[in-house]
């Protein structure tokens, strides 16, 4: 490789990691800490029944939104065989928390009351308007003397008089006095209030106690990328049939003869007064635009969140229900999957419940980061004293490649919700002598090359090739450990394998592009090729001066 090549790989590699650490300072994050170094609670939930696992799928994400719903940061959820384990860290309402997560969801049909305003842009004052939502958002101008339906206001100094009057009843004459009015005038704030409450602006989502099968309740919809609540309201009335009147749910193709332009999902209402008849009730009321569904919609709530609302188009549904969005295939079987296995709710009973002390979870980070930095001191103390000025560099190798693995850590944390735990420090340490390692294999192939009668600049530019290639076989040997125990195991063994594996790999881009480059340049200069000993290396086996080829002083 080219002394410019291998200039422009050091140069490229410490301006991305230079640039990735400044971003993250200056961002200032920081990783979001797991269950064991930050404190929280531990449960194990079993099902009381025998459970498929489509629905204990469907019953982890349904958790996973509650949780989100308490602002916690990176909840580990995963199932255990047939059961489910929840790990939320820094939680502080402990026993709001467990009862949240272990309640029975439940998938209610209820009439929709009032659409969303942007669903329904034409009804204002009588749509709900979506969560944060402005009077500008709506088209209406709060500071217009006067707003249809609204208050009106005047002048501040208006006044009105009625004329005098004189009346004569059987010979009497009875004079009116004039009577001087001033109007009440409205300050903007007055006025800006008034028109929000008019409109509905800041309508209340309904909590979750609040949110009882026979009330009238205002919830979010779905939002299809993030699957979770989204800005738009509805306004929803009691609820007319539950999921236990579903049997099924499926995904159907577009009936391209039929007109239909997307993937449409088939719902099979059961039988009698558990399904299909109340489901007709509601349909009809809803068809006719009734009292009890002026919009003339059906929506399905699914633990507080409203995962589809349509216009009813019959009356009575003698077959199967469908429902109709111009969905995308992954969309349809998304909202079939959740009418489905929501239609099953299932009982979690309490197996287990561990706490874990912010205390106690801060005692376990100060270990991990104390015995990191007393592994790293000796292993720096070897490698300086073993390799002398080459052990330098490959603790700039180290330095770099951790700081890039902490701007990588930091990002998941910020982006993906990943967290460090105690298992992930772990393998962090452990990464330590898998890097180090890169280098000793590099060190130990120019001593030895050094010893056949190789001139240091000579070693350090071919041994790099034989030492690449077993670095990379050493690594890909530790990378498929790590891959397999992350797909096969769950809990802290997977936190160990994700940052055990991620560190691999970033051990072989720094051996890459930053400790090769910075050896074959430090090899060219003088002081290296006179003095070997200094970075560790010995002296020129046949002793006397060092001859250097003629090709190897061109490149």
């Amino acid at each position: 490789m080219r002394k410019k090549q291998q200039r422009n790989l050091l140069i490229g590699f410490l301006v991305v990691t230079l640039l990735a650490v400044g971003g993250t300072l200056a961002a200032g994050n920081t990783p979001q800490l797991g269950l064991d170094l930050k404190g929280g609670v531990s449960v194990v939930l079993k099902p009381t029944t025998a459970t498929e696992a489509g629905t204990l799928d469907q019953a982890i994400t349904i958790i996973r939104n509650r949780i989100d719903s308490l602002g916690v940061a990176e909840p580990e959820i995963s199932r255990q065989g047939s059961n489910i384990l929840v790990q939320i860290p820094g939680v502080k309402d402990r026993d709001r928390a467990i009862a949240l997560v272990g309640s029975t969801a439940e998938l209610r049909f209820r009439p929709v009351l009032k659409d969303s305003c942007t669903k329904n842009p034409s009804a204002i004052g009588s749509c709900i308007p979506d969560e944060g939502a402005t009077l500008e958002s709506l088209g209406i101008n709060p500071d217009a003397t006067t707003t249809t339906g609204a208050p009106t206001t005047t002048d501040p100094n208006a006044t009105t008089t009625s004329a005098a009057t004189t009346t004569t009843v059987a010979g009497a004459t009875t004079t009116s006095t004039p009577v001087t009015t001033t109007t009440a005038v409205q300050t903007p704030a007055e006025r800006r209030k008034s028109l929000e409450g008019l409109v509905g602006i800041g309508t209340p989502i309904s909590t979750r106690d609040e949110d009882t099968a026979d009330a009238t309740v205002v919830l979010p919809e779905r939002d299809e990328k993030t699957s979770k609540a989204s800005k738009i309201l509805y306004q929803l009335g009691p609820t007319a049939l539950t999921g236990k009147g579903i049997s099924n749910a499926d995904t159907k193709a577009p009936n391209v003869g039929g007109g239909s332009a997307g993937y449409t999902v088939s719902l099979s209402p059961r039988d009698g007064a558990e399904g299909r008849d109340p489901l007709n009730v509601v349909s009809a009321a809803c068809f006719s635009h009734a009292d009890t569904c002026p919009t003339g919609k059906l929506g399905i709530v699914l633990d507080g969140i409203v995962v589809f609302a349509g216009t009813v188009q019959t009356a009575n549904f003698p077959g199967n229900v469908q429902l109709s969005g111009n969905y995308s295939r992954s969309a349809a079987d998304d909202l079939s999957t959740k009418l489905k296995y929501g239609a099953l709710p299932i009982e979690l009973e309490q197996q287990s419940v561990q706490s874990v002390s912010a205390t106690l979870g801060n005692d376990a980070k100060n270990a991990g980061i104390t015995a990191g930095i007393v592994g790293l001191t000796i292993v720096s103390l070897y490698v300086l004293v073993y390799y002398r000025r080459l052990g330098a560099i490959a603790l700039a190798s180290l330095i770099l490649s951790f700081g890039l693995l902490w701007s990588i850590i930091t990002f998941l944390s910020a982006t993906r919700g990943l967290a460090l735990t105690l298992a992930g420090i772990t393998g962090i340490i452990v990464s330590i002598g898998v890097s180090l390692d890169s280098n000793i294999v590099y060190f130990e192939h120019m001593k030895e090359d050094i010893r056949n009668g190789r001139t240091p600049r000579s070693a350090s530019e071919r041994s790099f090739k034989g030492a690449l290639s077993t670095v990379v076989k050493a690594d890909l040997a530790s990378l498929i450990g790590a891959v397999t125990l992350f797909l096969f195991t769950s809990g802290a063994v997977r936190g160990f394998a994700f940052y055990l594996g991620l560190a691999t790999v970033l051990d072989l881009i720094a051996t890459y592009f930053f400790l090769g480059p910075a050896v074959k340049l430090i090899g060219r200069t003088a002081h290296f090729e006179n003095n070997p000993t200094k970075y560790g290396l010995p002296s020129n086996s046949r002793g006397g001066p060092v001859v250097v080829a003629a090709a190897e002083v061109a490149k």
